[in-house]
């Protein structure tokens, strides 16, 4: 089962057909769709506004022509912006979705001039977060405190449907490059942990995400082992998905991250999945 999946109405390079046609060959239950939901300024990986009715169509055509071999879910992954909250909740096609995947991708820039430079890409590329680096002084736990607020606020606002926080720690992929994350990695985990449990009552699911895994060759999903480790053992719900852009990667590195779990002792995280 994957939950997030992207096709070509944003950032991924297949149609939702394709990937039902997979999930079926791989004898799934059950998939979601995710799209990009729409942002404030100009976004080049995110579904345009002009296409959330033929998108929410098609999925629930999909689904309807499919409901006796796979249960189909129409959902989007929605960011969450300091000062907007989640701004795709004003569609009503978002406010309509089965289930949301709440994320930041952004932080604010305390250095903006204008609205189009108000946010700053943090899980782009390095030149992308060095960019956002920049305007915190290149003080890296400056900008993680940004991070950390953004997910604390983005935990506490309701959405109104099932709501799956995901990637929990994605600023990770590139803040861990610089030589100072050594010295702030400890203080960061338990910082984002008081988020994720004081704020549970908020969220339905914290994603195990296996992106990184395949995509980025890492040998941690976002959020990593440890961290996962320490969520299941305070019974903070989990869900597994691979943040598929194409159909092949619809179980990426789900295997491997089995055996990881199995080797940390969490099999039961796989046993007990959620089903859909």
């Amino acid at each position: 089962m994957n939950l997030h999946t992207h096709t070509t109405y944003c950032d991924g390079t297949a149609s939702a057909l394709d990937f039902v046609k997979t999930a079926k060959q791989l004898q799934w239950r059950s998939i979601g769709f995710s799209a990009h939901a729409p942002l404030p300024f100009p976004c080049d990986w995110a579904i345009t506004a002009d296409n959330l009715e033929k998108y929410t169509a098609e999925i629930t055509n999909l689904a309807l022509l499919n409901q006796s071999d796979i249960k189909i879910l129409c959902g989007f992954e929605i960011d969450y912006l300091i000062g907007l909250g989640f701004p795709a909740l004003r569609y009503p096609e978002v406010q309509k979705s089965e289930f949301l995947i709440s994320s930041i991708h952004f932080v604010n820039n305390p250095k903006a001039e204008n609205p189009n430079t108000q946010y700053l890409e943090i899980d782009g590329t390095y030149t992308q977060f060095l960019l956002a680096l920049k305007s915190y002084g290149f003080d890296l736990k400056k900008l993680l405190q940004a991070f950390l607020e953004a997910t604390q606020q983005m935990i506490s606002e309701p959405v109104g449907t099932l709501k799956i926080i995901g990637h929990i720690d994605k600023i990770i992929l590139n803040a861990a490059k610089a030589s100072e994350f050594t010295a702030l990695e400890n203080w960061f985990y338990d910082e984002l942990f008081q988020i994720v449990q004081t704020g549970s009552y908020s969220y339905d699911f914290i994603e195990i995400n296996t992106r990184a895994m395949y995509k980025k060759a890492l040998s941690n999903p976002y959020p990593k082992l440890e961290f996962i480790s320490k969520l299941h053992q305070t019974k903070i719900p989990l869900i597994i998905n691979s943040d598929a852009h194409h159909p092949s990667e619809l179980n990426g590195s789900y295997s491997n991250l089995y055996q990881l779990l199995s080797n940390c002792g969490l099999e039961s995280i796989v046993k007990n999945h959620v089903k859909f």
